[in-house]
């Protein structure tokens, strides 16, 4: 799912990955309540548009959805495209993998 939201060259571009709960929503409200333009992804587009639709609710309308598997090469490939067609950059990458890492490091967390 992809909103309609502008940016200007100034606007500062996110991507907050896992970002439809717990501290990556709080990051993309932080952000977006920041003036930055958000890409909230997440691999669920249902939980991904509830969450942005959520931060609307709190009058931010500078987050879109984009869905994003970042275990699939090809869902990043999306992302990529999508990033360089509708902004042509990216500024800022929060990517929230560390819960993903330590439960491939260490399976019994």
């Amino acid at each position: 799912m992809e909103g309609s939201i502008s940016s200007s060259p100034s606007t500062r571009i996110a991507v907050v990955t896992g970002g439809n709960k717990g501290i990556g929503l709080e990051v993309c409200r932080q952000l977006t309540g920041n003036g930055v333009t958000v890409v909230l992804t997440a691999r669920d587009e249902t939980r991904g548009a509830a969450a942005v639709k959520k931060l609307r609710e709190l009058g931010l309308s500078n987050v879109i959805f984009h869905q994003l598997d970042i275990t699939d090469a090809s869902s990043i490939g999306r992302l990529a495209d999508f990033l360089k067609t509708r902004f042509g950059r990216l500024d800022i990458l929060v990517s929230l993998l560390l819960k993903v890492m330590v439960a491939t490091t260490n399976p019994s967390w």
